[in-house]
């Protein structure tokens, strides 16, 4: 069989490979949501929270080592595509695999931004740092979220869209995305007034005027989550 054979059929098992890639990144998402439930109902429940920590550090475990594979794939395929003579393609990648292998560290599965991330968010539903006019309580149920999120707006007024991140003009109290306000400061520069129509605060916007608003955070959250869930 031709090298160009080989390299075919390694094509399309890369091909096979990213996407096992994004059904890891699926079960990521969905072990963070299954987790932010879990908690919100049962939040002292520390042995199913270690099986969550568990469950998302295989996945980012997986992730490593499928990464690692096909980074060495590509490294063999461009020793194999330089070199003239014959080259145990098996073998190389083995060594390959060998000497990325011997750099990991299973410390680093902690670090990774998803685990991370849910380790945050259980801190966070573990240890309110208090209540958002009801509906962003730790102990709040779906049911009581569908009947009050109308009552809060949680549109971005530059946007126009939900926000991601939001947070409050320690001013005037009106809540902005992040990101769509700074971009807003950044365009505007001194004429960035409060966008919400008819607000009275007349002070030029800083971003050291924004403070994040965490409680804000996870009523969006739990919003999305209910929502996401009554699409299913």
């Amino acid at each position: 069989m031709s090298s160009r054979t080989h390299f075919g059929v390694v094509d399309q098992a890369m091909k096979s490979m990213k996407t096992v890639e994004e059904y890891i990144k699926v079960g990521m998402e969905t072990t963070l949501d299954v987790g932010m439930d879990f908690v919100e109902h049962d939040k002292d429940n520390e042995k199913q929270i270690d099986e969550l920590r568990s469950v998302m550090k295989e996945y980012v475990r997986m992730e490593r080592d499928l990464q690692q594979f096909m980074e060495a794939v590509e490294c063999v395929k461009s020793t194999a595509t330089k070199k003239n003579e014959p080259l145990d393609l098996e073998k190389e990648l083995d060594n390959k695999l060998l000497e990325l292998k011997q750099a990991n560290n299973d410390a680093e599965l902690t670090q990774h931004e998803k685990y991370v991330d849910l380790i945050d968010k259980v801190n966070e539903m573990q240890q309110p740092e208090g209540s958002y006019a009801g509906p962003a309580t730790s102990t709040q149920i779906d049911e009581d979220i569908a009947m009050t999120q109308p009552e809060i707006n949680t549109r971005c007024p530059y946007t126009g869209k939900d926000m991601i991140n939001p947070v409050k003009n320690s001013y005037c109290g009106h809540h902005y995305d992040k990101e769509g306000i700074s971009h807003y400061i950044k365009t505007k520069g001194r004429k960035a007034k409060c966008p919400v129509g008819g607000c009275g605060n007349d002070k030029q916007i800083e971003l050291s005027d924004l403070i994040e608003d965490k409680d804000m955070k996870k009523f969006i959250d739990r919003k999305n989550r209910h929502n996401k869930k009554a699409k299913n």
